[in-house]
């Protein structure tokens, strides 16, 4: 989606069967022309933030939330009222056909991603891929063991983008879920494997009250991105 003329005409039927998400680059968009969704909350918020990139990236992926929920609930886009989990997940109280709308949104560097469900927890995460990363660093504080090995396991070629993949992943589950990094990235393990089938589930190995289930999502030069649901083989539509 590359204008609000085009998120305008999107009308996202929602459904338990199926996941939205809406790729949209956040350079092809000004944050003032969105300023008008957002609550007073949001206005605040903006306003405080002093890094005028960090302060596009939120109108900018706000604005568009609300206009697709907006499409949706039949509301207009700052009448929406959000409010947050204890690690600050955002959430609505609407209900679309008596079910909870579920949602999830995440930014790096110049893209942005929002996934869009019903009654199914969901997370989502896009990573720029940073080649000047210490990631042996970082796996080795935040990785399982299992995930520690197979990294190790791989060519030195191969592990930049395997690490990220997996980042993704991990991000993506804990943004599901709604705790965080308070949950601990090393207390599950995903697959560093490229999936090779579009929408094959991976299963990630935490004791919880659900199973979860991980997938792949665009293409992307130089960014990785990844959706985790508890609903094994559900529907995602892709809109770009």
């Amino acid at each position: 989606m590359n204008s609000i003329e085009e998120i305008v005409k999107v009308k996202p039927v929602l459904s338990d069967e199926q996941v939205h998400v809406f790729l949209f680059q956040l350079g092809l968009f000004n944050s003032k022309d969105l300023l008008p969704c957002l609550s007073e909350d949001e206005h605040n918020r903006a306003g405080k933030l002093k890094v005028e990139q960090k302060k596009n990236q939120f109108v900018i992926t706000r604005g568009i939330l609300r206009r697709l929920l907006s499409s949706s609930l039949g509301k207009e886009p700052r009448e929406i009222m959000f409010s947050y989990e204890q690690h600050c997940k955002p959430v609505i109280n609407d209900k679309f056909n008596n079910k909870s709308v579920e949602f999830n949104i995440s930014h790096s560097g110049d893209y942005a991603l929002i996934a869009m469900t019903l009654e199914n927890k969901v997370g989502v995460d896009i990573e720029e891929i940073n080649t000047e990363i210490d990631f042996q660093s970082l796996s080795n504080r935040f990785f399982s063991e299992m995930e520690k090995k197979e990294l190790i396991s791989l060519d030195r070629d191969e592990q930049l983008d395997a690490f990220y993949r997996a980042w993704v992943r991990k991000e993506s589950f804990i943004k599901a879920i709604g705790k965080g990094v308070a949950f601990g990235l090393d207390r599950f393990s995903v697959s560093l494997e490229e999936n090779k089938k579009a929408g094959m589930e991976i299963v990630i190995t935490e004791s919880l009250n659900n199973e979860w289930f991980c997938y792949d999502l665009i293409n992307l030069d130089n960014y990785k991105t990844a959706l985790t649901t508890c609903r094994k083989g559900i529907d995602i539509i892709i809109s770009d």
